[in-house]
């Protein structure tokens, strides 16, 4: 009988792997982001200009911000670029910059975080994504399938022990909303109503961004919104 019981639940976590993994995947499709494997993409986000560049290996994402010296009048650009999530370097004017250990890791992250929530769904299959298929949820009377992740902490970055929630259109399998906790900054938790923002190849996404008092369960948070008792933050728009 334990055989038997054992042998069920390896099937069914199974299908529920599959299932989640389509998920994913049929979302990357719709949202064009298998393109990023071929094309760099550039966008703007607030005062900086970001590169996102799949196209080669190890990845690479760069932040640029251009400046003007109030003393000397002179253009300053500086450029910060990770490759793979895991090496860092600052420029300024072409030449490397010696930072501590603590300011690399906070601006490393910066760059991170942001790169990561622009190409959503996509990070969805690295290698530290935990994936766990939910119940559909019904947010504003229509339903959504659901997907719960965590990181593991091998590849998992300074994030690792954040949770997500992750809410995709049954039919199209775009993403619709999303939920998270955070640790760093004195951590928080997050809610996300996503907005479609086609661009060439691509469909990204912004966002209307609600916060909840700490320690709120994620998956009371679409309840919550329905009823009006998440403090909207800000509009997160690209460009």
């Amino acid at each position: 009988m334990n055989r038997l019981f054992t042998l069920l639940l390896l099937i069914a976590l199974t299908s529920c792997q599959a299932e989640a993994d389509r998920i994913i995947k049929s979302s990357i499709e719709y949202h064009g982001f298998n393109n990023f494997y071929k094309e760099p993409v550039e966008f703007k986000f607030r005062e900086y200009t970001y590169l996102i560049d799949r196209t080669q290996s190890p990845y690479l994402y760069t932040k640029k911000i251009q400046l003007t010296d109030s003393i000397t009048g002179q253009s300053i650009i500086q450029i910060d670029s990770l490759w793979n999530s895991t090496k860092f370097k600052r420029s300024v004017n072409g030449k490397p910059m010696s930072l501590n250990k603590e300011d690399e890791a906070r601006f490393m992250n910066s760059l991170n975080s942001v790169a990561y929530f622009y190409q959503l769904p996509l990070p969805l299959l690295d290698d530290a994504a935990v994936i766990t298929l939910l119940e559909n949820t019904v947010i504003e009377e229509k339903e959504y399938q659901t997907l719960k992740v965590s990181f593991s902490e091998e590849n998992g970055g300074a994030d690792h022990e954040d949770t997500y929630r992750y809410y995709f259109d049954t039919s199209t399998y775009t993403l619709s909303y999303l939920s998270y906790n955070f640790h760093i900054n004195d951590g928080g938790v997050r809610f996300r109503k996503a907005y479609q923002r086609p661009q060439g190849n691509f469909i990204f996404l912004d966002y209307d961004n609600y916060k909840a008092p700490k320690g709120t369960p994620l998956d009371s948070l679409p309840l919550l919104f329905e009823e009006g008792k998440l403090e909207f933050l800000s509009k997160i728009v690209s460009e």
